[in-house]
């Protein structure tokens, strides 16, 4: 797919990388306060250890997500969207890959992440790349009732 390239976040699209996560967020009413601070400052996720990807797709933002450490061998994946019209290019799937990729260049032994079994599609993204379900026993958001792990051989 000549068309898509995956770029790390860059403040210049700071709005676009909102308007797609609060897109999903609202579309499947699952906004809550907790993710209003990564939505308002990227940067200071990124200055922590974080990474954001953004998919240009013929040169447009169409899909983010965020990569965030919560251990020293450990990074959750957040805030994956793709902009509506773009759903089922692979554009998901292709932001995943990078963070996989990422967390095997920084020696992570762990990928988190924890969504809404609302979202379906997505599970299902997380599955095929081998993504397990686990018990959630605490979580940072309300509405995330699912919890996966994908455990990198090193």
């Amino acid at each position: 797919m000549k068309a898509l390239e995956i770029k790390k976040y860059e403040h210049r699209y700071h709005q676009q990388f909102k308007e797609i996560s609060l897109e999903w967020l609202n579309g499947y009413a699952l906004y809550e306060k907790a993710d209003a601070d990564l939505l308002a400052h990227p940067q200071k996720y990124i200055r922590a250890g974080g990474f954001i990807f953004l998919a240009h797709y013929e040169q447009k933002v169409v899909g983010t997500v965020s990569l965030i450490p919560t251990k020293k061998d450990t990074f959750e994946i957040m805030k994956l969207g793709v902009f509506g019209g773009y759903k089922g290019l692979g554009i998901g799937r292709a932001l995943i890959e990078i963070c996989i990729d990422v967390c095997k260049e920084k020696r992570a032994h762990q990928i988190t992440l924890e969504t809404s079994s609302k979202l379906k599609k997505a599970i299902q993204l997380y599955e095929k790349l081998g993504f397990l379900h686990v018990e959630i026993t605490d979580s940072y958001y309300e509405s995330a009732d699912v919890k996966m792990v994908l455990n990198l051989k090193q």
